[in-house]
């Protein structure tokens, strides 16, 4: 009987002993996690791509309009402005503030993301999720607007990701002399949105 009390408590101990050290990265309770905007797109683009979905662009500016269809690099390539910036990086995650809330009504839960640091692009980032009590949540849509200047002109972008059916870049361009220059992208692999 002492052997076998001398064994148990021997096993014991080997298995706290050789149980790892905490991640240090993730031992910290207090470190924000926020949501992977840029995953998101990524895999939106990556399902777009795997399964051959039919894209159609929608272009609306100052001279013209127009509409083509589109393959997936042209997709991919022109939803390059929701991907310039990964808020969830964690050398800009202390740049950004994340408030939250839940809308019963709807039903939605809502993440916001904003910067008070004028020298970042991103200004703003919402995503809106559909919360399901059952499968994982499923996000709505996601909203990102941006404010930057590339060389004289000051650039205003409102980026928005119908999830499952389209993304749309609202872009105004505005010099010092001029008018603002407003232009409007559509890309939809969804018809019926």
């Amino acid at each position: 009987m002492r052997n076998l009390a001398y064994i148990m408590l021997l096993s014991a101990f080997c298995l706290f002993a050789c149980k790892p050290a905490p991640d240090k990265s993730t031992a910290n309770a207090d470190e924000k996690i926020f949501f992977p905007v840029n995953a998101y797109i990524a895999a939106q683009l990556h399902l777009i791509d795997s399964l051959q979905l039919p894209v159609a662009r929608y272009y609306a500016g100052e001279s013209h309009e127009d509409t083509t269809a589109l393959n997936s690099a042209e997709c991919r390539a022109l939803a390059a402005p929701f991907l310039e910036t990964d808020i969830s990086d964690p050398k800009w995650k202390d740049k950004y503030v994340e408030e939250s809330f839940a809308d019963q009504s709807i039903p939605s839960v809502s993440f916001n993301y904003q910067t008070r640091d004028s020298s970042l692009p991103v200004k703003r980032v919402d995503v809106v999720l559909k919360p399901d009590p059952v499968q994982p949540d499923k996000v709505k849509s996601v909203y990102i607007e941006k404010l930057f200047k590339r060389g004289d002109t000051l650039i205003n972008e409102k980026l928005f990701w119908k999830a499952d059916h389209y993304y749309q870049v609202i872009s105004t361009r505005q010099t010092a002399t001029g008018q603002p220059v407003i232009t409007k992208l559509k890309v939809a692999w969804d018809p019926t949105e």
